[in-house]
């Protein structure tokens, strides 16, 4: 009989390489303790295929109420998480935290366990593109940009290859970091060992730079996207001068630095639309805008639509 019983709940358009990753680190551990120390299952909401955010099904062995009581519940997501969120997942979500079922969340799957209310108080994260709608819809969860977060009886990742680090760490809890690093090896996955921290390449390797300078204000802009810091704060922080900045960006980004602050502020704007339940008024408040009319303005300048219509 298998020592970890792991039920693998699927969302429609959930990312496939997060679930194989939360998947295969198990499977490799069995090749070293054990063929039975890991099972694994995968279950959807009505026991039908599920298909990934790539159009590929997979198949299951049961819907919601064949879920039982596994050790570990995975719900994995990707695209649009909000579907997932029906009543009959919420209830069995909620029955499994009772039970003290361990729930684990892939990707966009943490705004299920926010909905359902059991990340409230708890340190969580998701993908990096959704974390400030997920900050902005679920205020009373700890939310953080981290590849995985694991907070007592709750685990949720980044998605990607994040959900293999997520995974080693719990096999490490539960069988002893010798086997976790070993597991990782054979994945060939050597960031386990080295315990990174960030979940988002760091802005050095996204805009192939090493410039302290350029780095700096970027940071800044990336960070102070609702109260936008005028272009001689930008090249003060930077201990440069406003011709100097400008300069910089066009040598290293051939952009603007207004120009490039305005896109950025803009694409969170693009994920709070996706990924939040926030009026566009209080999207454009956080992202730095005036007026509504002058955040649809921007937005439609930039994305060939308007807000609204993104929302639709």
């Amino acid at each position: 009989m298998a020592r970890y019983d792991v039920a693998f709940l699927l969302v429609p358009k959930f990312s496939m390489i997060a679930l194989y990753g939360a998947l295969e680190p198990l499977r490799v551990a069995n090749r070293f303790a054990g063929a039975n120390t890991f099972s694994w299952r995968f279950v959807s909401a009505d026991g039908q295929p599920v298909a990934a955010s790539n159009d590929i099904p997979v198949s299951v062995s049961g819907g919601l109420a064949d879920i039982g009581k596994p050790d570990m519940a995975v719900i994995s997501a990707s695209y649009e998480p909000e579907k997932g969120v029906t009543r009959p997942l919420l209830a069995v979500v909620k029955a499994l935290a009772r039970k003290r079922v361990l729930l684990a969340a892939i990707d966009t799957a943490p705004f299920i366990l926010a909905a359902a209310g059991l990340l409230d108080d708890h340190r969580a994260t998701c993908h990096w593109e959704s974390l400030p709608g997920f900050r902005e819809s679920y205020p009373r969860v700890l939310a953080e940009q981290a590849l995985y977060v694991i907070d007592r009886d709750r685990m949720t990742c980044a998605g990607g290859a994040a959900a293999i680090d997520m995974m080693l760490d719990w096999i490490g809890r539960q069988m002893g970091r010798p086997l976790a690093v070993l597991v990782a090896d054979q994945l060939v996955h050597f960031r386990f060992v080295e315990q990174p921290t960030q979940a988002r390449l760091p802005a050095a390797a996204r805009y192939g730079t090493t410039d302290a300078r350029l780095l700096k204000i970027i940071t800044v802009m990336e960070e102070q996207g609702e109260d936008p810091l005028e272009a001689r704060a930008l090249a003060d922080l930077a201990g440069i001068s406003v011709r100097q900045m400008e300069r910089l960006f066009a040598e290293k980004l051939g952009e603007r630095p207004m120009g490039f602050y305005l896109k950025l502020r803009l694409e969170k704007a693009e994920r709070l639309i996706t990924y939040s339940t926030m009026t566009m008024r209080e999207i454009a408040v956080a992202c730095g805008f005036s007026s509504l009319p002058l955040f649809s303005r921007s937005f439609r300048a930039r994305y060939g639509r308007p807000p609204s219509e993104l929302r639709a």
